[in-house]
């Protein structure tokens, strides 16, 4: 089951929004085939491993981190293939969290005379395909935001300026970041201050060359035809207010239509954002990479929508009563009913303190 683990990982850049799944065909002792979930449409990991064992599997064990599937999608049940091969048992990590799928795939392989185990590695498992998880359970994304500010909390000076705060080994790290999401978010601010491409920029193989998508939150619109996120493969999305988007309708704004406009609802003068991001998961946004400023990691926050953080820390000092810190908003008024983080990370990139966060 590690090795299975281990080659699910494979697809943490290409699969989403399906979950990572490897499989290892083994009998007394011997591994004769294994497989993973390599891409978002492609044979699952138990028919890739079934496929690299072909007749030897007759009598088999199969290992899979994920229950098999029993519902037809973009290829046909798993299960069908597994009893078709002549497998005599299924060791399983984790069942599949889909109502389509849970508990109703090992449900069938016993119908089938085939021994069943779940539950091995079972949080390691869970704990890989996190994303998708909360995605199927809530038909939310996984959201993790990404701070880089100095050790007294800034991510600009007083001017604005926040290029670069972070070391060139934070850099590379938030471009690894950025090639596992679905879409990368910013808001408006983010937007015209820095001007982002919202790219990922170091090698990512088998990645979908079309992503991460970019989401832009503009509710009235202002984004130009020439601004860098809207350059390149991949989708940029601009949620708009509804109210605005209906008026750009009716004048059928030509500056505009190079663009997708999304539509979202306003709440309390602000694009809903519970809202967006149920619209973002229907759309298959499953992991979601926010790097906006403070004003948008505090409605994350304070709305309970952020999953993550990654802050990064450099050894700076940038002070300024007017300097934009890494969370800002109307903050909280009781101390003793603060916004709770887990601690699950702390390693160095370069001059830099790496800080991971879990809400």
């Amino acid at each position: 089951m590690e090795r299975a683990l281990k080659l699910a990982e494979k697809g943490r850049r290409s699969t989403s929004p399906n979950p990572m799944v490897g499989a290892c065909v083994v009998r007394k002792g011997r591994l004769l085939g294994e497989g993973y979930h390599r891409r978002f449409g492609g044979d699952h990991a138990e028919v890739d491993a079934l496929k690299a064992a072909g007749s030897r599997c007759r009598g088999a064990t199969l290992y899979v981190t994920l229950e098999p599937c029993v519902s037809w999608g973009k290829t046909p049940p798993c299960v069908n293939a597994i009893v078709q091969a002549r497998i005599c048992r299924v060791v399983v990590a984790a069942l599949d969290p889909n109502p389509r799928n849970h508990g109703k795939g090992v449900a069938a392989l016993r119908r089938s005379g085939l021994e069943v185990r779940t539950g091995v590695l079972g949080r390691e498992a869970a704990a890989q395909n996190e994303a998708f998880f909360k995605y199927v359970r809530t038909g939310l994304p996984f959201v993790t935001l990404k701070m880089a500010q100095s050790i007294d909390g800034k991510i600009a000076t007083a001017k604005g300026q926040s290029r670069w705060i972070s070391s060139p080994a934070s850099l590379v790290f938030v471009h690894r970041l950025r090639a596992e999401q679905d879409a990368i978010m910013v808001g408006t601010r983010t937007l015209f201050l820095d001007n982002p491409r919202l790219t990922p920029r170091v090698p990512a193989p088998g990645r979908d060359p079309q992503k991460p998508w970019r989401v832009v939150l503009d509710a009235d619109c202002r984004i130009r035809p020439w601004a860098r996120v809207l350059k390149g493969p991949q989708l940029t999305l601009v949620a708009v207010s509804e109210r605005v988007l209906k008026s750009i309708s009716n004048k059928h704004a030509g500056s505009k239509k190079s663009i997708t406009l999304l539509g979202v609802p306003e709440k309390r003068g602000r694009l809903n954002l519970r809202v967006l991001l149920g619209r973002l998961a229907s759309l298959g946004v499953a992991k979601l990479l926010v790097e906006g400023g403070g004003e948008l990691a505090w409605s994350l926050l304070s709305e309970g929508l952020a999953d993550r953080a990654y802050w990064t820390l450099a050894p700076k000092i940038i002070g300024g009563r007017s300097a934009k810190t890494s969370v800002e908003g109307d903050g909280i008024r009781d101390l003793s009913r603060p916004i709770r983080a887990s601690f699950t990370r702390i390693e160095r990139l370069g001059d830099d303190v790496l800080i991971r966060t879990d809400f």
